[in-house]
């Protein structure tokens, strides 16, 4: 098991919470701000109308004073009352709480000026009345202008809590909607934690965003990690199958030659059973540490490599094997082609095609290494039983052996030859397949990407 404590999770904070938490009191901040700077800028403006607005009406009613209309007291929320150069009063018309005998300002036209009494305030202006000995005051009271800012106030103060409220709860729904695949992320991983299942895939949208390409590459990578862990099953089982056989005949073989063995010529016959299986575990641990360098591939270095001389020398080599038996060998090796390689793992996949040669052929093999475009063509045929059609897509797999009865005795594998080949091939970004029809030969083709040289 590989998850055999249980994990301890920290206090869970959501990032929604969070974030709604934020950018709400970002918002609350920013209304009681404009809440403020409204009613001060909306008070500034109106007392600012409120003065002209005084000050065109008194000039009004002075020039209709002056023409001989009737006096009014009272007329669109303004008080006017007639003063003698005296500052005795003719005509009578004050708010209540505003003080009779003030000061009268008429030397200074226009002057607008306040007055406070009773938690009222008043403005007032004094203006002459043309063509005679008098002068008008004209008088408004501040608390209808507080009391309608005070209204406009309140009303905001509703108006913005409730559209505040709407744009959190609202802002919380987008979030949560929006941040469904960090959810749908955090369960999964969970689940695989717990039980281990590996199958198990985020649910992605159509919609394309950051969050789907997160959900895609982790779906990427969990299907990687899937696929590692049915290798590994997989490889353990076929492992311990190809090691089952070889063990058992080594323990019943030493049993008898212990137990059983009369003479040194039995005993000898044991020890030769024994020593053959002995080998077959040997090579198959060999190959095995072989395939499992191959898939670190971080651990190997590729550098520009003559592919024209390696492959030269190892069809020369290699040639020294077919000594003394009935098959042939031809070759036909462009010069100065250049791959990035490394040449230890090339040798292994040359040896290993080429031993597959020479296990399936009748009596002939040839090797061709050319240039085709912007690629290294590397190809080894033989003219034996072939492969079929079902085969031809297993053959890559480990251990898997191909009919008994289309493989020669003496040269029987264990299967891991050309998983590795396929390997080798893939760490040297290179594609590999094969041509075959049963009773027709094989070839096995491998295309390299060429390195140009300056």
């Amino acid at each position: 098991m590989l998850f055999q404590s249980k994990i301890n999770y920290p206090k869970k904070s959501s990032i929604i919470t969070q974030i709604t938490l934020w950018y709400s009191s970002f918002i609350f901040i920013l209304v009681i701000g404009v809440l403020i700077g409204s009613f001060f800028i909306s008070k500034s403006i109106a007392e600012n109308k409120s003065k002209k607005n005084l000050e065109a009406k008194a000039v009004q009613m002075s020039q209709a004073l002056a023409k001989g209309h009737r006096y009014e007291a009272f007329e669109d929320g303004i008080f006017y009352s007639v003063y003698d150069q005296n500052g005795k009063v003719i005509y009578s018309g004050f708010p209540k709480g505003f003080k009779r005998d003030l000061d009268h300002q008429h030397k200074h036209k226009k002057k607008l000026s306040l007055f406070s009494m009773e938690n009222r305030t008043f403005q007032y202006v004094d203006i002459p009345i043309s063509g005679k000995n008098q002068w008008l005051r004209a008088i408004r009271t501040v608390d209808r202008l507080d009391k309608q800012l005070t209204e406009l106030l309140f009303s905001l103060g509703i108006v913005l809590p409730l559209m505040l409220i709407i744009i959190t709860v609202g802002g919380y729904l987008i979030l949560k909607r929006t941040f469904r695949p960090i959810q749908e992320i955090t369960e999964t991983a969970q689940f695989i934690t717990q039980n281990e299942d590996y199958t198990k895939r985020i649910i992605t949208k159509n919609n394309e965003n950051e969050l789907t390409e997160l959900a895609a590459v982790i779906n990427t990578m969990l299907a990687s990690i899937e696929s590692s862990f049915v290798r590994e099953k997989q490889f353990n089982n076929d492992v311990s199958h190809e090691l089952r056989t070889p063990v058992t005949v080594i323990l019943s073989e030493s049993e008898y030659g212990k137990n059983y063995a009369e003479n040194l010529s039995e005993a000898k016959e044991s020890f030769e059973v024994i020593h053959r299986q002995s080998l077959s575990m040997k090579k198959l641990v060999e190959q095995l540490l072989e395939l499992t360098k191959a898939e670190n591939p971080l651990s190997i270095q590729l550098e520009p490599l003559n592919f024209s001389i390696m492959m030269k020398q190892l069809v020369s080599d290699s040639s020294r094997l077919l000594d003394n038996t009935p098959i042939h060998l031809d070759s036909q090796i462009e010069d100065d082609l250049w791959i990035i390689g490394q040449q230890t793992l090339l040798k292994r996949l040359f040896d290993n095609l080429f031993s597959n040669a020479i296990k399936f052929t009748n009596n002939h093999i040839s090797i061709s290494l050319r240039q085709s475009d912007n690629q290294i063509v590397f190809s080894i045929k033989d003219n034996g039983l072939g492969i079929s059609v079902d085969d031809q897509s297993k053959i890559w797999n480990r251990f898997y052996q191909v009919d008994s009865a289309r493989t020669k005795d003496s040269q029987s594998g264990i299967g891991l030859g050309l998983s590795l080949v396929k390997q080798i091939a893939t760490i040297h970004r290179a594609k590999i397949w094969v041509d075959s029809k049963p009773d027709n030969g094989s070839q096995f083709t491998l295309t390299f990407p060429k390195l140009k040289k300056d």
